[in-house]
């Protein structure tokens, strides 16, 4: 390459350089910073040099240090260690991606802190094999659905349950594979996987599909959701309901629920800060809050805390725990 050309992105691959070999504890001299030019093929004079890193320093890119000689390392990161450190535990700990993909997102991410904390940064992930998938590109199926919500497209799918033989199998009926036809409306992550929120036309209602389930996804028309449920789930209940317990989305209402004093740090951390918490005497206290009545993880929550916590309303709500703990406990009687 010829020289003229070489010199177009010095003050880029000088950049570059400060950027990923450099920190406040690992500067580089000019004489360094010269040698890292000149494996990448391009010339530059001392002068030269301190003309551009006096640049960079006025932009907030690199701070010099004097010593025997200056010594410059970069400072301005998009991400913080700490920000990138959360990052790297966010992918690690999401289910829903390969321990291939895992592995590359985390060496992108541990990249942006330089190659002085990079290894670090990887060095102390730990990655849970039993939690991550092997089949199906998650990342590749968000892409798409992020398309079609963007285009307001119908989008179609067969959806993989594990079965018996411990491999994802089809959801079938009448020896076919169940194809379902929805309008999507967002995507959410929780609890360690991605989920579609979307509207199935047929019966009028919203539902919620783990995307590392789903299969064959393809786009069908242009039909944008001009229904009222899109709002609700954007900015009312049907966004709520899933705050709490899980993916489970449905109509809410408010209950309340009475528990020990003990519990209440429980409480406030499952409902949210602000929640008012009243006192009913004799170290029990209660919240009033919006649940979705209908979602066996809520239950299976309150029966957790045993005889601990009880819900005081609705009656309809009561009854419906009642059974639910009869159900229950009908497993085990005349057992020893």
């Amino acid at each position: 390459m010829p020289k003229s050309e070489n010199q177009k992105i010095k003050m880029v691959e000088i950049y570059d350089i400060l950027r990923t070999q450099t920190d406040e504890g690992h500067p580089m001299s000019t004489k360094e910073i010269l040698i890292q030019l000149h494996k990448k093929g391009i010339s530059c004079e001392r002068k030269s040099l301190s003309s551009d890193l006096a640049a960079l320093k006025t932009f907030g890119y690199v701070q010099k240090k004097r010593k025997r000689q200056n010594l410059y390392y970069f400072i301005k990161q998009d991400l913080g260690i700490d920000a990138i450190r959360f990052l790297i535990d966010a992918t690690q700990s999401a289910a829903f991606l390969s321990r291939e993909q895992t592995e590359e997102i985390v060496g992108k991410l541990a990249a942006l802190a330089g190659t002085n904390k990079s290894e670090v940064l990887k060095d102390n992930v730990l990655c849970f094999d039993k939690l991550k998938h092997s089949e199906g590109d998650v990342l590749e199926t968000v892409t798409k659905l992020n398309s079609a919500i963007e285009d307001g497209r119908r989008v179609s799918f067969e959806y993989y349950y594990f079965g018996v033989s411990g491999r994802p199998e089809p959801k079938k009926r009448d020896g076919k594979n169940v194809v379902y036809k929805v309008i999507p409306i967002t995507m959410v992550y929780h609890g360690g996987y991605y989920y579609l929120v979307a509207f199935r036309e047929e019966e009028r209602y919203i539902s919620s599909f783990r995307i590392d389930r789903m299969r064959a996804v393809a786009f069908g028309k242009e039909m944008p959701l001009s229904d009222k449920y899109e709002e609700r789930f954007r900015e009312g209940d049907l966004k709520n309901s899933m705050s709490s317990f899980g993916m489970w989305v449905g109509e809410v209402e408010t209950v309340g629920i009475a528990f020990q004093k003990e519990d209440v740090g429980d409480i406030i951390d499952k409902f949210g800060e602000g929640t008012q918490v009243t006192s009913l005497g004799e170290g029990r206290y209660s919240v009033r809050v919006k649940v979705n009545p209908d979602d066996p993880v809520f239950l299976g929550w309150c029966l957790s805390y045993g005889n601990k916590l009880e819900i005081l309303d609705p009656p309809t709500l009561r009854e419906k725990l009642k059974s639910y703990a009869e159900e229950t406990l009908s497993l085990y009687k005349g057992q020893s």
